[in-house]
């Protein structure tokens, strides 16, 4: 059964019939899969991200390719771990979370991060739906360098059309500059800012408005839009969206010890 639909492809539950077991099957969008260079990135990203093994990462088990019964179609997948009570974007939608919840959350996905940079992959994309819930409630965080195949130019439509929103891009993917560690932490301060108030620091009338707001304005304190949030957290939060990125936390253990 199709479970989510994305820039990239559709991911469906499956089952692994040699090790009898529940899986999660990325299927790559056809117009990808004719493209040979993006496949040759995403070949590598996918090889960079499987050998991450980290308990609030979502485990890569196989890729490949198989073509259609027709021959007409190559498909390219990605065989991952099934976590199967949806996304953080089901949360983000349901409005504010308590303070304790958006320090869970973030700690943990800092964790995540702080593991995946210290293996040298950035994952580029972190978002409310990229961040998986478990079955006895856990995080993990999916798609690991996987933006990177698809940040096929500097030009934000492009990657914008490509990755579906840029509401958590950092100030520096939206120039098209190489981003590092310190872009994720800035795309967890906005994922943590939207779980905290309810709604984005950003939300232009286009992605081009977006991406300028994250270039030239400052966000409202998360205080202004909801009583209640403490002090400390928003601090934290608001460190992270720095619009400078030496300004932001050094690293994902930094932040996480001041979350």
């Amino acid at each position: 059964a199709e479970i989510a639909r994305g820039g990239m492809g559709s991911v469906w539950r499956a089952r692994d019939e040699v090790l009898a077991r529940i899986v999660a099957v990325k299927i790559l969008h056809s117009n990808l899969s004719s493209d040979e260079s993006f496949l040759e990135r995403f070949r590598r990203e996918a090889l960079a991200a499987a050998r991450l093994a980290h308990p609030n990462i979502v485990a890569i088990y196989d890729t490949g390719s198989e073509r259609s019964e027709d021959g007409d179609a190559e498909h390219h997948y990605i065989v991952m771990e099934y976590c199967g009570r949806g996304t953080l974007a089901d949360v983000t939608g349901a409005g504010p979370s308590p303070p304790q919840r958006v320090v869970s959350v973030g700690t943990t996905i800092c964790h995540a991060l702080g593991y995946a940079h210290e293996n040298q992959v950035i994952h580029r994309d972190v978002k409310p739906a990229n961040v998986l819930i478990t079955e006895d409630g856990g995080l993990k965080v999916a798609d690991f360098g996987i933006a990177k195949a698809a940040f096929v130019s500097s030009d934000i439509t492009t990657t914008g059309s490509l990755l579906g929103t840029v509401t958590y891009l950092s100030p520096e993917q939206a120039r098209g500059q190489e981003p590092d560690a310190r872009s994720d932490l800035y795309s967890l301060g906005v994922v943590l800012y939207e779980l905290a108030t309810g709604r984005p620091p950003f939300a232009g009338d286009s992605q081009i408005a977006t991406a300028m707001q994250h270039l030239h304005d400052p966000p409202p304190p998360p205080r202004s839009i909801k009583a209640g949030i403490p002090r400390p957290l928003e601090s934290t939060i608001m460190k992270a969206l720095e619009k400078d990125p030496d300004a932001r936390f050094l690293n994902a253990q930094e932040m996480s010890a001041a979350l």
